[in-house]
């Protein structure tokens, strides 16, 4: 018998799908429209394990350009890529809609409330029998002026090398996270990914929304750590993610003492492969989700001028809506809390 419990696991592995065939749309405005270019290399991420992603936090933009590049090593990784990432994008209309269906990790730079979210996520991750791949920056914010300020004030204080490239990571959300996943044996390795603009950066939303501009390349090197060749205790791990921080800083020191921006390149970790283009079955599929969501939208947006149905199905559909994000907080917090009624009246523990 079908239980409500799995029902609810076949319903999370479709709409993993449903979504990430979505974002396909953002994909096809940057690379088709824009025109961004991505060059990937290092070693692949595997779709089939869980691990933790990090990543040093050059613009606000990084996560969505992130997209492309999983996209690009393995498509299916777009269904199993989360992000730990700042409550406000949780509220943007239309995106933000999207990530709360995929369960990502909303933060607001609150330890008293960030940990215990991320502790519900990972047990929600777990036992969904999903594997996920979960991106956070351990810097906490972008690099800009005034952060890079901060992190030299805290080198400054606490004996420590002014960065140039990077800022000093704030290593408790990143342990947090990480013994969390070993508790519930969810972690196999952890993805050091380098992000790098060879040419020109745009900073944040507001630059690629309003004034339509995007950075024209990205570089982006992946080195795979197998969670066993990480420390254990907390004082250690502290000091593996300083290291790495430092390794990133001169990786990115010689990155960008290339003068010729077109001439900048990793130097490639692990497995040393390159992805630099998209097959042409992904470029398909890119091009033919855009166009079935166009169509899809269009069509609907046509039958809301004369059909008092379609009308009614919108201001239903947007009451719900309203009404779970003020009664719950959002559809993620609605989906843990009957995730959590049915595992309990079931009685399903999964290991």
């Amino acid at each position: 018998m079908i239980t409500v419990f799995n029902f609810h696991l076949k319903w999370r592995a479709l709409m993993d799908r449903a979504i990430s065939f979505w974002m396909v749309i953002p994909m096809f405005y940057l690379q088709f429209i824009y025109g961004v270019k991505i060059r990937v290399t290092g070693d692949p991420i595997e779709a089939d394990e869980p691990a933790i992603i990090i990543m040093n936090h050059r613009t606000r933009l990084d996560w969505l350009y992130f997209k492309l590049a999983l996209w690009r090593v393995n498509p299916w990784l777009m269904t199993t890529y989360r992000i730990a990432l700042k409550e406000l994008v949780k509220h943007v209309p239309g995106i933000g809609f999207g990530m709360q269906f995929m369960q990502y990790i909303f933060l607001k730079r609150d330890m008293n409330v960030d940990f215990p979210r991320m502790d519900k996520a990972i047990e929600y991750y777990s036992e969904s029998k999903q594997s996920y791949q979960v991106l956070m920056f351990p810097e906490g914010t972008d690099k800009t002026s005034y952060t890079t300020r901060k992190s030299n004030e805290y080198a400054q204080r606490n004996g420590l090398l002014e960065l140039k490239h990077v800022l000093y990571p704030r290593t408790n959300g990143f342990i947090h996270l990480l013994n969390k996943m070993k508790q519930h044996n969810y972690i196999s390795y952890i993805y050091d990914v380098t992000v790098a603009y060879p040419k020109d950066v745009v900073q944040n939303e507001t630059d690629l929304v309003l004034k339509g501009k995007v950075s024209s390349t990205i570089h982006y090197d992946v080195k795979k750590i197998p969670i066993s060749d990480l420390p254990t205790s907390e004082l250690d791990l502290n000091k593996w993610l300083l290291d790495v921080w430092f390794e990133k800083e001169q990786k990115l020191n010689q990155y960008y003492s290339e003068l010729v921006k077109n001439r900048r390149r990793f130097k490639p970790s692990g497995k040393a492969r390159t992805w630099i283009k998209d097959n042409w079955f992904q470029n398909f599929v890119k091009i033919f989700g855009f166009f079935f969501w166009v169509s899809v939208v269009g069509i609907w947006c046509y039958h809301m001028t004369f059909l008092i149905f379609v009308r009614i199905q919108f201001l239903w559909l947007l009451s719900n809506y309203a009404y779970i994000y003020i009664r719950y907080g959002g559809i993620d917090q609605l989906i843990y809390q009957r995730w959590e009624q049915w595992a309990s009246r079931n009685k399903v523990h999964v290991i």
